[in-house]
C-alpha cells in the first residue's frame, strides 16, 4: 500500500498533520493504536481520561475537538488543597488576600507572555523550534529556566502557592521544581483565559481521512531498496510512502528513529468513579491539590461521577467514604515535562518527527503536526 506519506501515530499532533496533507491533496494514511492518543473521550461517561480542556487560543486543536463550551468555575465549589492541614476554597479570604497577585500575574501574562508566545507559535509552523527559538529569544530563556525560577523572577509567590501552582499541577502532575518555565506559562494561560470543555469523535476524523486510518502497531520503519520507507506493523502488514511523519509517544519515537536524548515524560492516571466523598471533600465539586500530594485533582463529572487524576496508582479511601471504581486509564508517557532538550524535528531523510517532545500542550503538538506537514509541502524550513 503506497502512500505520499504514512503518519505514525494519531494523537493531536499526528491528526493535525495527517488533515493538513490531505486537506493539500496528498495521499496520506494515519497508522496508529487509537486515534486521539491522549485525547480519551469516554461517550460510555460522558467525559475525558486524558486532556480535558483546551483553551480559547489553540486555533489548531479546536479543529479537530468538538466544542462543548466554556467551563466554568464556581469559586465556592473549588476546594485548593497545600497540605492535609492547609486548604480552602477559591472564595476564601487566603485567596482575597492575594487578588493583588493574581491581578500582576494576569497582567503579565495577557500583556507581556502571551502575544509573544503566539508569535512564536506561528513560527513553529514554518520552522524548526530550535529556529523559532532564535526569534524569540524570551520565549527560549524560558524554556531553560524552572518554572519556581520564573515564579520568583515576577514576584507573584503568594498566588502560585495558592492557586496557580496547583493549576499547573493539575494540567501535567509535574512538580513546581521540574516543570519548566515556558511549559508553566504556557499551561497557566487556562487560568487567565477562557478554557472549553470538549468531546472528540474518532469517526468524524476517519471520515476527514477518507477511511485512511489503521489501527496498528508499527515495529520496524526502514526503506526498502527503491527509496521509499516501509513501515512494518506487528502484524505482518506493511505501509510504504515516500515520506513519513512519526507522531508517537515520545520515548517510542525515540527507538523508531533512534534519537539521542530527549525530555523525559510524567506518568500520569485517571480514574473514573462513582461514590461519595468524605465529608472533608464532600462541600465541593472540584479540588486541586498541591504537588506535596500524589493526587493531582478530583473533579464532579456530568455523569455524576467523578474523575480523579494521580501521579501513580493510589488508594482513594482517603477521599471517598464508598465507591466503585468504573475506568481506569495509565498513562506511562503522560507530558514530556523533564529537561530542557530540543529533539530535532526534520531527520533529512524523508523522516519528519512531530509530538510534545519540544513544547507541552494539545496546540503545540498540533503546531508540531503543521510543522511536519508544511514541511513536506515545501511550505517550512529545515
Amino acid at each position: 500500500m503506497h502512500y505520499d506519506t504514512i503518519v505514525i501515530g494519531g494523537g493531536m499532533s499526528g491528526m493535525s498533520a495527517a488533515l493538513k496533507l490531505k486537506e493539500n491533496g496528498r495521499k496520506v494514511a494515519i497508522v496508529t493504536k487509537t486515534l486521539g492518543g491522549r485525547v480519551e473521550y469516554s461517550e460510555k461517561y460522558d467525559c475525558n481520561f486524558g486532556a480535558v480542556f483546551f483553551m480559547e487560543n489553540y486555533k489548531h486543536a479546536k479543529k479537530i475537538l468538538e466544542d462543548n463550551g466554556v467551563m466554568t468555575a464556581k469559586l465556592n465549589s473549588l476546594m485548593l488543597h497545600t497540605s492535609e492541614h492547609k486548604f480552602f476554597k477559591g472564595n476564601s479570604l487566603t485567596m482575597v488576600l492575594s487578588v493583588g497577585q493574581l491581578n500582576k500575574f494576569k497582567k503579565f501574562m495577557i500583556g507581556t507572555f502571551m502575544p509573544e508566545y503566539q508569535a512564536y507559535k506561528d513560527d513553529c509552523e514554518v520552522m524548526p523550534v530550535s529556529e523559532a527559538f532564535e526569534q524569540h529569544p524570551t520565549i527560549e530563556r524560558y524554556y531553560h529556566m524552572k518554572a519556581s525560577e520564573v515564579i520568583e523572577e515576577l514576584g507573584v509567590q503568594k498566588i502560585c502557592d495558592n492557586f496557580v501552582s496547583k493549576f499547573a499541577y493539575a494540567c501535567t502532575g509535574s512538580r513546581i521544581d521540574e516543570l519548566n518555565g515556558l511549559d508553566f506559562l504556557n499551561v497557566t494561560q487556562g487560568a487567565v483565559t477562557p478554557i472549553h470543555d470538549f468531546k472528540f469523535s474518532r469517526r468524524k476524523i476517519e471520515d476527514q481521512l477518507g477511511g485512511e486510518v489503521y489501527y496498528e502497531s508499527v515495529s520496524k520503519l526502514e526503506k526498502n531498496e527503491s527509496g521509499a520507507w516501509v513501515a512494518t506493523c506487528e502484524s505482518g502488514r506493511t505501509y510504504e510512502a515516500d515520506t513519513v511523519v512519526i507522531a508517537t509517544p515520545g520515548l517510542t519515537t525515540q527507538k523508531l528513529c533512534g534519537l539521542g536524548e530527549i525530555r523525559k515524560p510524567t506518568k500520569l492516571c485517571t480514574y473514573h468513579v462513582k461514590g461519595t466523598l468524605k465529608d472533608k471533600y464532600a462541600s465541593c465539586d472540584a479540588h486541586y491539590f498541591s504537588d506535596a500530594f500524589d493526587i493531582i485533582a478530583i473533579n464532579k463529572t456530568r455523569d455524576g461521577g467523578y474523575n480523579i487524576w494521580t501521579r501513580t496508582e493510589i488508594s482513594l479511601d482517603p477521599y471517598f467514604s464508598e465507591y466503585e471504581v468504573l475506568d481506569l486509564r495509565v498513562w506511562p508517557e503522560a507530558l514530556f515535562v523533564y529537561g530542557d532538550v530540543v529533539a530535532k524535528q526534520d531527520l533529512g531523510d524523508g523522516r519528519i518527527i512531530a509530538g510534545d517532545m519540544n513544547g507541552l500542550g494539545l496546540e503545540p503538538a498540533c503546531i508540531s503536526g503543521i510543522y511536519a506537514a508544511n514541511r513536506i509541502l515545501g511550505l517550512a524550513s529545515a
